[in-house]
């Protein structure tokens, strides 16, 4: 697969200096927007440092992103790179800002994205965004480090009152202002036809939603799409400095069975998702951080998944093929594209009550217990929505169980298969 980008900066309508940094870099993969602060030429400083050290970092470690790339390291590699290029980041801006010559409070925001083949990672700190389009639809893959989003994210008040709240461009967290800083990392996958956008707050600050943003993102070039972006935020007030970086992962058509197998893959891990209540309807921003939190399994037919008897802490959602449950001699049914078991066994690990096998050649997605409670510890945002869809289930599962002449209904209305 091929990814090549296109950026494009302005200083908008009100603003006497850029203080915004971008950089496009096909060979490395590596696409970098920073959002300065700080005055008097600071930011400018401040987010110009943070995004060549990002590109510094990127370089030193190619080796790592070439090996993703040809499939001989994890993705995580990725993440690893990206958290690395902002911490470094932040330790720079911050001496910088702390010597006798530079501008004390100065810093910025820095979203990081790396892509090597079927595979992506962000780095991100501050208000910086980054956006996937995929299939005519837009989602956010950043989160906003504001003090506003952060009082949304406790409950404070409701997402659409955002944009006119007083905290709404007061950053909780930059890159600078101390030695060191808490990054947002994620992995995911791409795809042929996948369009992404990376932006400063004075172009997001006039994208009415993501789905007006995937409709901009048509068949032009990518460079004229990038142009287009900053005209819209300069015609509709260009209150800040505007930068946007349009990336675009294509493939030759000598790639497209592939192409097409991968699209599969990553459909069928997204549907595998949506077919637990647990997960389902969630944005693809934390459909992605949920199965970041997740393995893949392949098995061939005849393939023992699950012995009866032995522990289980899994959840397991099947992506393709068929898997047979039995019990002792009695064949119990079978788990196709759809169908999950395990989910109980987050809360509390157990022994299986039936064996699972695979009938054909087929895959699975595994969430275990550890992975799962790490999600909740590390994004506790996503972690209480999760908690709370699980114990309304297991509220309105425990009404139906105790009510008269019920008999093992907690395994079915969770699930349960063995």
């Amino acid at each position: 697969m091929e990814v090549h980008g296109s950026g494009q900066t302005d200083v908008g309508r009100r603003r006497d200096q850029n203080e915004d940094s971008f950089l496009v870099d096909d060979d490395l993969g590596l696409y970098v927007v920073s959002d300065g602060m700080g005055g008097h030429a600071a930011g400018e400083v401040a987010s110009a440092m943070a995004v060549a050290t990002a590109k510094r970092i990127a370089e030193e470690r190619r080796a790592g992103i070439e090996a993703v790339r040809d499939g001989g390291l994890d993705p995580e590699e990725l993440a690893s790179i990206a958290r690395e290029a902002v911490q470094e980041a932040a330790r720079d801006v911050y001496d910088r800002a702390t010597s006798p010559d530079g501008a004390a409070g100065m810093g910025c925001t820095l979203t990081v994205l790396l892509v090597a083949g079927s595979a992506a990672a962000l780095g991100h700190v501050g208000d910086s965004r980054l956006y996937l389009i995929r299939d005519g639809q837009g989602s956010q893959l950043s989160m906003d480090h504001t003090l506003a989003q952060e009082l949304v994210r406790a409950g404070a008040f409701q997402p659409e009152d955002v944009k006119t709240h007083p905290y709404a461009h007061v950053l909780s967290r930059a890159v600078g202002t101390q030695p060191a800083v808490q990054v947002d990392t994620l992995v995911f996958d791409v795809v042929p036809g996948d369009r992404l956008v990376l932006c400063s707050d004075g172009l997001s600050e006039y994208v009415a939603s993501n789905d007006w943003l995937a409709s901009q993102l048509n068949d032009e070039p990518i460079d004229a799409v990038a142009e287009r972006l900053v005209r819209h935020a300069n015609d509709a007030g260009g209150r800040d400095n505007i930068t946007a970086v349009v990336v675009a992962v294509e493939a030759e058509a000598a790639e497209q069975p592939v192409v097409e197998s991968l699209r599969e893959e990553v459909a069928g891990k997204h549907e595998a998702l949506d077919s637990v209540f647990l997960f389902e309807d969630l944005s693809v921003a934390l459909q992605a951080r949920v199965l970041e939190a997740c393995e893949l399994d392949s098995f061939e037919a005849n393939d023992e998944v699950v012995g009866q008897g032995k522990d289980c802490d899994s959840l397991l959602m099947v992506v393709d093929g068929e898997f047979e449950l039995r019990r002792k001699d009695e064949r119990l049914g079978t788990l196709a594209p759809g169908d999950y078991t395990g989910l109980t066994t987050l809360l509390h690990p157990r022994p299986a009550r039936a064996a699972l096998r695979a009938t054909t050649a087929g895959r699975l997605l595994r969430l275990d217990k550890s992975s799962f409670w790490k999600l909740v510890r590390e994004r506790p945002w996503l972690g209480v929505g999760l908690l709370e869809r699980l114990g309304r289930r297991l509220s309105s599962t425990l009404d139906v169980a105790t009510a008269p002449g019920a008999s093992h209904v907690m395994p079915r209305m969770f699930g349960e298969r063995f």
